[in-house]
């Protein structure tokens, strides 16, 4: 990648980003604002299998959200998505996928969530197929908008009034 034969700085998927932010402080999060409802969370098959992430991705989970219910099987052993590797991006296999995973809508439907937390944006595709095609009545959603929701803004970084009722 660009010439380098080791990268002069590290490169992080967003979740390992934001488990660091919070893990060293940098953001805190409002104990009042955290999600209420009952969660569970999609290990995507890469970042857990390559780099490791599970507990990262735990940890933030548990830092922003109530009530965690993991998966089972989870981690490494997690069912895939089956959105990876470039899938998500056919849509006319969008049924088809879902129809054949049957097996992921069993697993979230064994949690008792009301809301599947997907790191990756290829495994955010495969749920909401899932959810749609297995009519399971739940809601996705993304790490970064849970820290949005949850996380503590610094008066200093918030926007005065005048602006924002223009």
């Amino acid at each position: 990648m660009m010439g380098y034969k080791d990268l002069p700085y590290e490169i992080l998927q967003p979740g390992e980003f934001y488990y660091e932010l919070l893990a060293t402080g940098r953001i805190k999060i409002d104990p009042a604002k955290k999600i209420k409802e009952p969660v569970t969370l999609q290990d995507p098959c890469n970042v857990i299998r390559r780099a490791g992430a599970a507990e990262k991705f735990r940890y933030f989970v548990e830092q922003t959200c109530e009530d965690f219910r993991d998966m089972y099987p989870n981690k490494e052993h997690n069912f895939c998505c089956n959105a990876g590797g470039g899938l998500a991006a056919i849509a006319q296999w969008a049924t088809h996928k879902a129809k054949g995973n049957r097996v992921k809508a069993e697993q979230i439907l064994r949690t008792g969530a009301k809301i599947v937390i997907t790191p990756c944006h290829n495994c955010s595709t495969g749920i909401k197929d899932v959810i749609k095609y297995w009519n399971l009545g739940l809601k996705n959603m993304f790490f970064d908008e849970i820290l949005v929701k949850t996380m503590v803004v610094p008066d200093e970084l918030k926007a005065e009034e005048e602006e924002v009722e223009q």
